[in-house]
């Protein structure tokens, strides 16, 4: 029986008959596939976060409830792991390179001040939504390179020397336990928006309102990074289709078995096997039952063995 937080999440009614959900979802997500899958990237990029999350499964929901409350007794978030010698020797380079230091001071220091902010009441920095599609804008090139010369760090650096000369030193001995220890500590100071944010949602826990399990065809629907359903799902239709249209459906014309042949040299592309002629297999890389055509992009040639093995899984 589907849980009603499933049906609620996915803009179905709750008295609507469990068959008809799923016999409309699956009709939904056979259509079309995620776009990351052939695209190898996602078009919709943070706007993903708007679209609908699946409901937690009562386990998970559980364990998560045990952590809040664990952080509430002990003033303290995250956690600590253990570290192998390549860690180790990783967390020596940063101890002896200064810059890298006050990078991470300097985020760390950013950590904080955002936690203070929410605890003055600025609560929606955790979830706060996008702006409209329109007056959305984000450079395509994320800046990696940051250093210590950059302008925003410098003018951040000046602001809040003491801070961030404070936290040097904490990282600094941070890193130089772990060292010794074999352990990172990754915990922080549970701040007051955090606090606050955490006793809500142990207050408002209601344990029917989540589902023990959520069935695999929505959970493959989500987001691989985020969480959220895709969005393809809700806002593909015929007529978003170009005018050559996907080709649906387990039929592969001869023509692309013939080019699909010759392009992958009668090898199978998963082991390696060179193929006879009586020992074609086409496998559909994403599978017909979850959105993949028949195009030639999406065939490629495998053994016996290895296009069973496979199954429905989607492997890129």
């Amino acid at each position: 029986m589907l849980h009603k937080s499933i049906k609620k999440a996915l803009g179905y009614a709750e008295n609507q008959p469990d068959r008809e959900v799923l016999k409309d979802w699956r009709d939904r997500t056979s259509r079309v596939c995620k776009p990351c899958w052939e695209l190898k990237y996602c078009p919709y990029g943070p706007l993903v976060e708007q679209s609908p999350l699946l409901p937690a499964e009562l386990k998970g929901t559980l364990d998560w409830l045990e952590y809040l409350k664990n952080a509430l007794h002990t003033g303290r978030i995250g956690g600590v792991r253990k570290i192998g010698n390549k860690e180790r020797a990783k967390l020596r380079k940063i101890l002896e390179d200064r810059d890298q230091l006050v990078l991470r001071a300097v985020n760390n220091v950013r950590f904080e001040l955002l936690g203070e902010r929410a605890g003055e009441g600025l609560d929606s920095l955790f979830t706060a939504p996008l702006p409209p599609i329109e007056q959305y804008r984000m450079p395509f090139e994320a800046d990696v390179t940051e250093t210590t010369s950059s302008a925003s760090y410098v003018m951040f650096i000046a602001t809040h020397k003491d801070r961030v000369d404070r936290a040097i030193e904490d990282e600094k001995s941070r890193l130089e336990a772990a060292i010794e220890s074999g352990e990172l500590d990754e915990t922080r100071p549970l701040d007051a928006g955090r606090r606050r944010w955490f006793e809500k949602n142990i207050k408002e826990f209601v344990e029917h309102d989540h589902p023990d399990t959520v069935p695999r065809e929505f959970r493959e629907a989500s987001c691989n990074i985020f969480g959220h359903i895709c969005p393809v799902f809700f806002a593909a239709e015929a007529l978003t289709e170009t005018n050559e249209r996907r080709r649906r459906g387990r039929y592969i014309p001869f023509k692309t078995k013939i080019r699909v042949v010759r392009r992958d040299n009668y090898t199978c592309q998963h082991c390696g096997v060179h193929l006879r002629d009586d020992e074609v297999e086409f496998d559909h890389i994403i599978p017909v039952s979850r959105g993949g055509s028949s195009e030639e992009h999406n065939i490629r040639r495998t053994c016996f063995d290895c296009n069973r093995d496979k199954s429905d899984h989607v492997d890129i």
